[in-house]
């Protein structure tokens, strides 16, 4: 055979290419550069790079050598067989007479460019690197096909046996060296700095890249009950969120321009090679059907029917690789979107999203309200445009977090479905318009294009109603929040019946606007089924009317198309939708991210100035007429390294005070400055010389923010330990004894917000953090309020006025002036209205006269110096403080300490039964769904009805054409409805074209269906298609209503269980566990789960179709799809139990990273004034990777079986065209069926893998709801108190004895105290002495071990809770406010008219008042003129916002002052008048002057109620009936304060002579006892 030009042509240009590729290697061997590399002391150099380094073991370990030696084995054996086929040619050459026939030519060059291979490899084996080994031998490949093509050529020309033998072994030779290429491994296994191994996929062979190999070892890990977060590997540097993160900020599009163009712009890469992918899938996605297609077409032109002929087996080929080919470009196009977008865009998103939340303005505005609840459109536009940057709420970042920017990153893979659809679109109009010509084609266009603006309309009613949708939620989210933060309050109060009924309102909204959107998916779902009739109807008559005919090959391919072609219009409306949602995502996280941030408004100075200086708390609203509290043109100069103190009453504008100096304010005019650090402080190298950095900044805040980690690991707050200095922290802020008590010591864990902390353990933990710090600079704002007197003076005397202070500027807000004026050097005075009184050194001040006139306004005697109390002495021995050792006190403890915030439980093992019972009984219960599933059989029967008169159609007419048109028609056919759930995501690639199949033709048929017209068919074709379609819609719709009906109960369940739960329970678990609850999981279950239940019972019926028709056909089938099936089965059982973990994990993942950014939104000031946004943002990206993780070897796992199924499948493709061929007397019709039906057999099998897969990873979120559905919650039980009760209010507390846990220690040991009715018993001791405890116990949140506690003769652990808690009240010492107005907080059930609340406001000092009682908030204090320091005139008033019952309140009260908070819960205690009434530290953070006002309102208002007052002040509770003195859980002493004064050695009476205000008390106490 010769060679045509053109080949020899070809054979030199491919030569020249690999000569060409060849030089570089050359030039290299050449130079030498080989040699250089050769170093001793190379090997000891590990590899490392972005992701990690690899160990000296993984060193040791990684080895191409046995890839290197195959591979010159094969280029050897090549070369020798090219040298051999040269010389073969030669010799035969030489005995013929065309001696200089160039038809030799391929084989002559075969020698050079094996030998030009050589060199290359022999270059590739000289590198050191091995990642730069790898990019070599791959790069080889090129040379490799370039060579496939020479040896092919040669095998052309060939005429000779030998030398095509010598050929075909050369090419054998080449495709082994590229099989081993593709073997060789890129890199050695590498780890994290912290020791954690990175996931291999760029560690292994391209062969087990692309067969999703790689994850092999994880797989058979996860499927193991005990799988962590620690089994995990570490995701790569690409998709970990701080590199993922700093990468999206460094790109050159401009912040000014949409999130979304920003997005598209860093993912521009992968998106485009996204689009390019499947485009090229689209060719895979019809090449198994035109393969058989060509195998049909040589089925009917074959002579003999018997007859096997050779060249028929490529066609069995051809059909297995198209098979197998479209399932692995789809699983590899399904990877890449999930590991290159999907992932690391959810990283970014949420990372992004933290690092602005670390930046933004830190404000208390309370929400704006939508007053006017009409529709009007321009409200809506005006409401939308006042809150576009209104989200700075924990609720909205939780909702952001949990389902926006999963919605966004999904999105990132969504987005292919429009590109796909495009590309479909095109063929099948190109096709239909080749097919039935332009007439025909258009009147079946005139109907889609009817029947589209009606989808459309849909699609838009679809698209608002998501939106608002999403809007309710996010409310339902905010009141979930709410209700969550003040448990407490809800408890105490017993209203939870009322927040059950207001959070259900909520709910009961989301699920009626979410039944809309279903109803419009029912609407868009009919229009879409009953398309294909009537694009039938239309097309088919147009044709038939223009060509007089209608031949059935051309109606059934027709048919198929016209509902591959509805499928994909019909599919446009659900992309517009999808479009929408994820743009409305985008919108909300782009106004999170340009909300204004905190602006740098101090300047550096020496000292902490102000000039001139007007400023208020930070606000949302642009509006200049809001009103908000400031302070104005303050002059003030804090001198370094002294104490200074801040004084005012209550909402002053003392902690706005200190806000400013941190920079958190709205600065109005003039400036402030505050000493700055220009370095890094380097904390890891801190010694005791250097320790205390003179412009660093530590904060302590009104209300304590507290990690949720140990009590250690919040003082050192991320500094190295120093035991001398831990010592002396823990000492001087009073912490020894409390270590002390604590089982675990200082490695106690303290809980979310320190929630397992009294309160005065908190303030004492956050004080001691400060002075741990290294700050020069100490902001203390009212940190004695809540403590005891002799403990507030001890942590004066040893921490803000000891040793630990020495060299450092320390500004203290207090009300106790009288401690603390004394010793300091400076003084600010605040009056009631937020004006400037006084300022000055205090020396000047005293000369002045002003100092005497603050010290008078609290109303408090300077202390005189005082021996430590008895509590504290009790603490010292011989000498030297008993508090910890300097070792770590983890060494003292020998058991583990005790978790106090357990690790999230998760299931091991399959989902159990109960959860599926439980969700089925929850949506309708056996009778519902029995009745749902012989619907399904109803409809599978129709669908194959219609698909047996199809059969019975073509049967008129015959022909083994039409035979064979009709095969290929039918395995395109669809009949699904596809029904689409908001929030739905797609689980594999798209199918539109899912197959049906025929059934043979029955011998016998109730009407006569032979040789009759063709509007007969196409009517009868039209009926059962509509019936078909009825029945369809009315599953869908059953199912819709199932699941709303499941998501009601459940919801209601939950919320019932959560509610109430023990105060243990929620103490012990974060709140983000319990959001993650009420947010993703229930999302899941209101929207994917419903959908996926639709999806399996779908499938199932399908494949019990589809078994049913091939019984019909043939037995061999179904024992091919029993292998198959037994196959399928094994890779999806190992992939169930992966990633039934994995998904788990991911879930319980999502928590912490919630939990994180509340703490952070919670702890803003403080976190920035430590400066640690830098650690904390480290810490959630850690957070964010780990959450990555999971999600990645969820979505590698499904690639991993998707791509096993396919090549199953397609075997299984290739077993039946193998059947077909060889059984004798198959014909072109049972051929095309056997074959349809094992194409659509493996997309069946692999989508009912997958559906089964999700649904029950979906009902993980439904086990994980069940867990608190099932919750221990207290006992609501007991017997009916009357309805007078409590009529005297007498209290009898019996020996009690009670814990707060089985297993930990009592802390109320026999306690017995009666109080009588009508008496004000004062409850005092140290912290930690059982005070709140009591609280609690009186509440029936503990239950006693022993004793009991009996009012007015009833024990009320026998009574009904909720009787027992609506007759008592109490005002907690941390006060909680709910969102809404003045109004809502002190009425929240409206019982009282505007003139009772106003009086309850004015009783304790809020609003003016009109009686004889003065208040102090309405004087309005004239300038001194006695200071220069002091004098100025006020240029505008503070707005009181008590004057108005309309005033909003943010959520938790945050635009209040502590003081404000507590003075209204105790208004709205004034209403409720209660027979018993605790006061739990109730006025601790008012000022004195106020306090005494409000301690005179509490005996004039409760006069008819008997009072316990828990108290730090002596003064509160000196005329009181009786003191109870507590101590170690038990009654140290119990009496009237005179019986306590006069006892001998008392502790009462030491408290008194300690107190700094001995004389004042000692003249209450005689006066109220006479």
């Amino acid at each position: 055979m010769h060679l045509t030009p053109q080949l020899e042509d070809l054979a030199i240009v491919l030569t020249i290419f690999i000569f060409l590729f060849t030089i570089s290697s050359i030039r290299s061997l050449a130079k030498g550069n080989w040699r250089e590399k050769k170093n001793p002391n190379h090997d000891q150099a590990l590899y490392e790079d972005e992701d990690g380094a690899a160990s000296t073991k993984a060193a040791e370990e990684f080895s191409n050598k046995v890839q290197f030696i195959l591979i010159f084995a094969f280029v050897l054996i090549g070369l020798g067989l090219a040298i051999a086929d040269v010389v073969v040619t030669v010799i035969e050459a030489k005995s013929s007479t065309a001696s200089s026939d160039p038809q030799h030519i391929g084989i002559f060059l075969l020698f050079p460019a094996w030998f030009l291979l050589i060199l290359q490899l022999i270059n590739t084996s000289l590198q050191q690197r091995p990642l730069t080994r790898f990019k070599s031998a791959i790069s080889r490949l090129t040379s490799c096909v370039l060579l496939t093509g020479l040896v092919w050529i040669s095998l052309l020309g060939d005429a000779a046996r030998v030398t095509t033998i010598l050929a075909s072994l050369q090419m054998a030779s080449i495709l082994a060296l590229m099989a081993t290429i593709f073997s060789i491994k890129r890199r050695p296994v590498v780890f994290r700095p912290d020791g954690k191994l990175v996931d291999q996929q760029f560690n292994v062979s391209l062969w087990s890249r692309y067969s999703f190999q790689w994850c092999t070892d994880v797989l058979s890990a996860a499927g193991k009950e005990k799988f962590g977060n620690e089994d995990v590997p570490a995701v790569n540097h690409i998709v970990r969120s701080e590199n993922a993160t700093e990468r999206f900020y460094n790109i050159v599009i401009k912040d000014s321009m949409p999130l979304w163009v920003q997005i598209f712009w860093a993912f521009r890469s992968q998106l485009i090679l996204q689009w390019l992918s499947i485009l090229f899938s689209n060719f895979f996605d019809v090449a198994p059907a035109f393969a058989t297609l060509q195998l049909l077409k040589y089925l009917e032109t074959r002579t003999d029917p018997n007859a096997i002929e050779a060249g028929s087996w490529k066609y069995v080929v051809g059909i297995a690789v198209a098979s197998m080919s479209s399932h692995m470009v789809d699983s590899r196009i399904m990877w890449w979107s999930m590991a290159d977008i999907v992932i690391p865009l959810r990283s970014i998103l949420t990372g992004a999203m933290y690092a602005k939340l670390l930046k933004i303005n830190d404000s208390s505005e309370p929400p704006e309200e939508d007053l006017s609840k009409t529709e009007d459109s321009k409200a809506d536009d005006a409401k939308t445009t006042d809150q576009k940057n209104r989200s700075t709420s924990q609720q909205d970042v939780v909702n952001m977090f949990s389902v926006d920017c999963t919605a966004i990153a999904m999105f990132g893979a969504q987005n292919t479905e429009y590109v796909n659809s495009a590309g479909k679109l095109i063929v099948t109009v190109a096709f239909l318009l080749f097919l039935i010509g332009w007439q025909s084609l258009c009147a079946g266009l005139v109907g889609i294009a009817l029947l589209f603006p009606i989808n459309k309309v849909l699609a838009g009613r679809y698209g608002k109603k998501q939106k608002k949708l999403m809007e309710i939620r996010d409310k339902r989210t905010t009141i979930t929040t709410e209700a969550l933060h003040g448990i407490r309050q809800i408890k105490f109060s017993a209203t939870e019946n009322q927040w059950t009924e207001k959070l259900e309102a909520v709910r009961e909204e989301e699920l009626s606007t979410l039944w809309k959107t279903r109803v419009d998916n029912l609407y868009m779902s009919i229009a879409s089924e009953f398309t294909p009739i009537v694009l039938t109807a239309l097309s088919l008559a147009t044709y038939s009317w223009v060509h007089g005919n209608l031949l059935p090959s051309v109606a059934f391919t027709a048919i198929s198309l016209f509902i591959q072609l509805e499928g994909l219009v019909s599919h446009i409306p659900f992309l517009m939708v999808k479009a929408i949602n994820a743009k409305v995502s985008c919108d909300r996280i782009q106004n999170f991210l340009r909300l204004p941030e905190k602006p740098e408004n101090t300047s550096p100075g020496e000292s902490i100035s102000f000039y001139s200086a007007s400023f208020s708390f930070p606000h949302d609203s642009t509006d200049p007429t809001t009103d908000s509290f400031a302070l104005r043109e303050l002059n003030l100069q804090f001198p370094n390294n002294a104490l200074s103190v801040i004084s005012g009453p209550t909402g002053s504008g003392k902690s706005l005070l200190l806000a400013a100096i941190l920079g958190e304010v709205d600065l109005l005019s003039g400036y402030i400055q505050v000493p700055k650090s220009t370095g890094q402080p380097f904390d890891s190298k801190a010694t005791a010389a250097n320790w205390v950095i003179p412009t660093a900044i530590a904060f302590i805040s009104q209300i304590p923010w507290i990690e949720n980690a140990t009590i250690k690991d919040n003082i050192l707050f991320g500094l190295p330990f120093d035991p001398i200095r831990y010592e002396k922290v823990v000492e001087a802020c009073a912490l020894s004894q409390d270590l002390a008590i604590f089982e675990d010591g200082d490695e106690t864990e303290v809980g979310a917000q320190g929630i397992s902390l009294s309160g005065g353990q908190k303030w004492r933990l956050t004080l001691a953090r400060a002075f741990y710090s290294r700050a020069g600079i100490i902001i203390m704002d009212d940190v004695l309020s809540a403590l005891d007197a002799h403990v507030g003076k001890h942590i004066f005397d040893l921490a803000v006025m000891g040793e630990l202070a020495e060299g450092r500027t320390r500004i203290l807000a207090t009300h106790h002036t009288s401690l603390c004026l004394p010793r300091a050097k400076y003084a600010v005075r605040l009056s009631a209205r937020g004006t400037l009184e006084h300022a000055g050194l205090i020396e000047e001040l005293r000369q002045e006269g002003v100092l005497d006139e603050i010290l008078k306004e609290d109303d408090i005697i300077e202390p005189k110096e005082v021996e430590e109390d008895e509590v504290l002495r009790a603490v010292k021995t011989n000498g030297s403080t008993a508090a910890i050792p300097s070792e770590d006190a983890a060494v003292a403890v020998k058991a583990a300490p005790k978790k106090l915030i357990e690790e999230e439980k998760r299931e091991t093992g399959r989902v159990k039964t109960s959860v599926y019972a439980g969700y089925l009984h929850a949506s309708g219960g056996w009778p519902f769904w029995s009745f749902l599933v012989l619907l399904y059989a109803i409809a599978e029967g129709f669908t194959l009805g219609r698909t047996y008169w199809v059969r019975i159609w073509s049967s008129s007419f015959g022909g083994a054409e039409t035979e064979a048109s009709l095969s290929f028609a039918a395995s395109h056919y669809q009949n699904h409805i596809q029904p689409r759930f908001p929030g739905q995501q797609l689980i594999g690639p798209v199918n539109f074209t899912n197959p049906i199949n025929s059934t043979l033709a029955s011998t016998s048929f109730p009407i006569e269906s032979q040789n009759r017209s063709l509007w007969f068919y196409l009517g009868i074709y039209c009926l059962i298609s509509t019936v078909s379609v009825v029945f369809s819609i009315f599953r869908v719709y059953l199912v819709y209503s199932g699941s709303l009906r499941a998501s009601r109960r459940i919801f209601k369940a939950v919320l019932h269980s959560v509610l109430r739960a023990p105060l243990r329970w929620l103490d012990t678990v974060p709140m983000g566990r319990v959001l993650n609850r009420f947010t993703g999981d229930f999302t899941s279950i209101d929207s994917s789960l419903a959908q996926n239940f639709y999806y399996f019972a779908g499938v199932v019926a399908d494949l019990a179709g589809i078994l049913t028709a091939a019984a019909f056909v043939s037995p061999y089938i179904i024992l091919c799809a029993a292998v198959l099936l037994t196959v399928c089965t094994t890779f999806a059982r190992s992939y169930i139990a992966a990633a039934r973990n994995t998904k788990r994990l991911d879930s319980t993942n999502k928590s912490p990273v919630i939990s994180h950014f509340s703490a952070s939104l919670s702890g803003l000031s403080t976190i920035r004034a430590f400066a640690k946004s830098s650690e904390f943002r480290s810490r959630m990206f850690t957070l964010i990777d780990t959450s990555a993780s999971s999600a990645w070897y969820n979505s590698l796992f499904r690639s991993w079986l998707m791509i096993r199924i396919g090549i199953t499948a397609g075997l299984f493709a290739a077993i039946v065209a193998t059947f077909v061929i060889t059984k004798p007397g198959i014909d072109a019709s049972l051929a095309g069926f056997a074959l349809s039906f094992a194409l659509s057999f493996g997309h069946f099998v692999s989508w009912a893998i997958s559906i089964s897969t999700m649904m029950e990873l979906d009902m993980n979120a439904a086990e994980r709801i069940f867990e608190y559905r099932d919750l221990i919650t207290e006992d609501q039980g007991g017997e009916e108190v009357r309805a007078s009760w409590p009529e005297e209010g007498k209290v009898v507390v019996k020996d009690l004895e009670l814990g707060y846990a089985e297993g930990l220690p009592s802390i109320l040991k026999g306690l017995s105290f009666t109080a009588e009715k009508n008496q004000r018993i004062g409850v005092i001791g140290r912290t930690g002495a059982g005070k709140s405890t009591l609280s609690l116990a009186l509440f029936r949140f503990l239950q006693p071990r022993k004793g009991s506690i009996s009012i007015d003769d009833v024990d009320i652990s026998t009574i009904k809770l909720h009787n027992l808690r609506t007759r008592l009240a109490i005002i907690p010492q941390d006060p909680v406010l709910f969102s809404g107005t003045i109004r809502s907080n002190l009425d929240p059930f409206n019982e009282f008219s505007d003139y009772q609340l106003r009086e309850a406001l004015m009783r304790v000092h809020l609003i003016p008042s009109t009686t004889h009682t003065p208040n102090p908030e309405s004087t309005f204090p004239e300038s001194s003129t006695a200071s220069s320091t002091t004098a100025f005139v006020q240029p505008a008033e503070n707005k009181n916002i008590f004057l108005s019952l309309t005033a909003p309140i943010a959520s938790g009260g945050s635009n209040l002052s502590q003081g404000q908070k507590q003075l209204l819960c105790l208004a709205r205690a004034i209403l409720s008048r209660p027979k018993v009434l605790l006061l739990d530290e109730a006025t601790s953070a008012v000022d004195m002057s106020t306090d005494l006002l409000i301690q005179e309102s509490i005996r004039n208002e409760f006069t008819n109620t008997t009072l316990l007052v828990i108290a730090h002040r002596l003064s509160t509770v000196s005329d009181f009936d009786k003191i109870l003195v507590m101590k170690d859980g038990m009654n140290a002493e119990f009496g009237s304060p005179r019986e306590l004064l006069e006892k001998e050695e008392g502790l009462f009476k030491g408290m008194v002579e300690q107190s700094g205000e001995k004389e004042e008390l000692e003249k209450m106490i005689l006066a109220g006892g006479m």
